[in-house]
């Protein structure tokens, strides 16, 4: 595999584990999802576990929205800053 993320392999070797890691982490919550009929599971706000610094933060179906909405904003920040 020749993704370079960096320069340093040592850190480019451990931002692809993290990667990988995370798309992993994203399918199995995507498939949980679809099994268990609940949009809960892909709540942007569970995923990166605010519920540990803030219980309860929007768990109901205006907080999914809302994840979903941040989740989407925050991806087209990053693809017009990476713009070419």
């Amino acid at each position: 595999m020749r993704i370079q993320i960096v320069k340093n392999k040592y850190v480019n070797s451990l931002l692809l584990l993290m990667l990988m890691s995370a798309i992993i982490h994203m399918i199995l919550l995507f498939f949980i999802a679809i099994l268990s009929k609940d949009l809960y599971f892909l709540n942007y706000f569970n995923i990166i576990s605010i519920s540990y610094f803030i219980p309860n933060f929007l768990n109901s179906i205006l907080g999914d929205t809302v994840s979903f909405l941040f989740a989407g904003v925050t991806y087209f920040v990053i693809l017009m800053a990476n713009k070419e």
